[in-house]
């Protein structure tokens, strides 16, 4: 009983930032193991025009922001290819130096560093309305863990208009993901089982 304790209080004493790591690393591991990828992917993407669907009658004068996926994160060029087809406008990421700038998809790109895809182009100079955010895990409150770089913080903060909708699993919604003052949390999150609207009533569609 008290070395129960003893490893409770441990636990609880943790840093934001050692919690932090010991989930990315967990969550890595649970993602690489995904089965029925290409079913998950079809039923996100229809959760995720359930969204747009709620958005006013926004439709397709919206301009999306959406991840090149890499590796085991959910899939993104379906969506895309989905989201041209319907005359939304499509934009990426591409890193310099510490910011995330929006650049309009095309069919060029580079590899970064770490050989994630990367648009060719002039920066994006219209309104970003949403963005289709990766994640490692993220709470029903909203709050997102990603790879610990701070971009889509930073890039947020500079266009706090944008919708954010976390976009992946349904297992990485988890009890409680570890925050910071920096962190900014989402708006949505959109999985191949439900869809969470972050508000005070933690409306489930």
């Amino acid at each position: 009983m008290i070395t129960t304790k003893f490893q409770f209080a441990t636990e609880e004493y943790k840093t934001a930032e050692t919690r932090k790591k010991e989930l990315r690393a967990h969550m890595k591991e649970r993602r690489a193991q995904n089965e029925n990828r290409d079913v998950k992917e079809l039923l996100q993407i229809e959760n995720l025009f359930r969204v747009f669907d709620e958005m006013q009658g926004a439709g397709t004068c919206l301009t999306v922001f959406v991840y090149l996926s890499y590796s085991s994160e959910s899939p993104t060029d379906r969506l895309i290819e989905t989201l041209i087809e319907g005359g939304y406008t499509v934009c990426c990421p591409r890193v310099e130096k510490d910011r995330l700038l929006a650049v309009e998809f095309g069919e060029d790109f580079t590899l970064s560093d770490y050989g994630i895809r990367e648009p060719v182009g002039e920066p994006f100079q219209g309104k970003i309305d949403v963005s289709i955010t990766p994640f490692l895990a993220v709470d029903e409150k909203g709050n997102r863990l990603g790879y610990g770089g701070g971009y889509y913080d930073r890039f947020f903060t500079e266009n706090p208009d944008v919708l954010r909708i976390a976009y992946g699993y349904d297992f990485q919604v988890v009890k409680e993901v570890p925050s910071e003052p920096w962190d900014k949390k989402m708006q949505y999150v959109v999985t191949d089982k439900r869809i969470v609207k972050i508000d005070s009533e933690q409306k489930k569609i």
